[in-house]
């Protein structure tokens, strides 16, 4: 197809379609009067009302009850019902989690008595996790005794130094320790048992030294940081010695630099105290005896007891406000 096709072809159109359009034009124009006539209401009236009335329409919604007995009921589909749930299993009695023991208590204090097991003591403080329904939740046990209730199933088989062990009704379970706590702050042990001489009262014997003809009945200081423990005071710690600790706040020390635990920090001794008496003032910090660290209360009385037939002379190293001391006390002896 040429050029001259195209234009011939263009033109064509383009003459069909304004003659089309004038006649559209022509014919509006001779009946527009037609056109423009408005349609009288009873004329719209009388067209309506030869139109025939609509029959009503049957209702399409169905009852769902309807649907569910055709699909499901009677399986219309043609595939296999699904089974039946199979039924629950019985449900037997709830076996209760068990729990580590350092979670039902703590143990405060402990006095390991090696050569006679039945004076050792254990004071112990239940945990809300142990549901004890004691008035008082801290209490004394001895190597045997079970727990309280609803913990029967649990019983002290050993004191140690370090803590306490504990054994299970369960054979198959092993026995679990529970290391003392560190106190940090003071203890009411008025609270703990009738008699405070019931708890800790086993003798411990002190070695003794040649040096006095007659022993001091009462500690005596010799100078600056030198003292000889009196016969007395020392039957008195022997006996008393855990009600003495809490007449003091003390609280593990810890290395500003290293952040490791490395004394024993004396945060109150009040005048007139055991500790005071002794020589020991707010903020000593405890280092070591005789040249042992220890870095808890707990770890310097074991270090005594174990220790109290080997050494006549006990050198405390103090620390205080970045000074460090040395103290000395004495234990005397008769002349044998």
């Amino acid at each position: 197809m040429n050029t001259a096709q195209l234009k011939a072809i263009s033109w064509g159109s383009a003459l069909l379609f304004g003659g089309g359009l004038a006649a559209y034009v022509g014919n509006y124009l001779v009946k527009r009067e037609d056109f423009e006539r408005r349609v009288a209401a009873s004329e719209i009236q009388a067209k309506l009302a030869q139109v025939a009335a609509v029959e009503k329409k049957a209702e399409d919604i169905v009852a769902y009850d309807q649907v569910h007995e055709t699909l499901y009921k009677y399986n219309w589909t043609g595939k296999p019902p699904p089974p039946p749930p199979e039924p629950d299993a019985p449900k037997g009695p709830e076996v209760p989690a068990v729990q580590p023991v350092s979670n039902l208590l703590k143990v405060l204090l402990v006095r390991a008595d090696v050569a006679l097991e039945t004076e050792s003591r254990a004071v112990i403080k239940y945990t809300p996790a142990a549901r004890v329904t004691l008035k008082d939740q801290t209490v004394v046990k001895h190597v045997g005794d079970t727990l309280d209730a609803p913990n029967e199933n649990i019983s002290i088989a050993a004191i140690l130094p370090e803590g306490v062990r504990f054994k299970f009704a369960d054979s198959s379970r092993s026995e679990e320790l529970v290391n003392v706590v560190e106190f940090e702050g003071r203890i009411d042990m008025s609270a703990l048992a009738k008699g405070s001489s019931l708890l800790f009262s086993t003798p411990a014997s002190f070695p003794r030294t040649t040096s006095f003809d007659q022993p001091p009945a009462r500690t005596v200081s010799l100078g600056p940081d030198n003292w000889v423990l009196g016969t007395e005071d020392m039957l008195d710690w022997e006996r008393d010695y855990t009600i003495y600790l809490t007449e003091i706040e003390h609280e593990r020390h810890r290395d500003p630099a290293t952040g490791k635990y490395d004394g024993i920090l004396l945060k109150s001794v009040p005048p007139g105290s055991k500790a005071a008496a002794y020589g020991a003032k707010d903020g000593d910090v405890i280092k070591s005896i005789n040249g042992h660290p220890v870095n808890s209360s707990q770890e310097a009385i074991a270090f005594v007891k174990n220790n109290k037939d080997k050494y006549d002379v006990w050198e405390v190293e103090v620390e205080n406000k970045g000074k460090t001391k040395f103290v000395t006390y004495k234990s005397p002896k008769k002349k044998k």
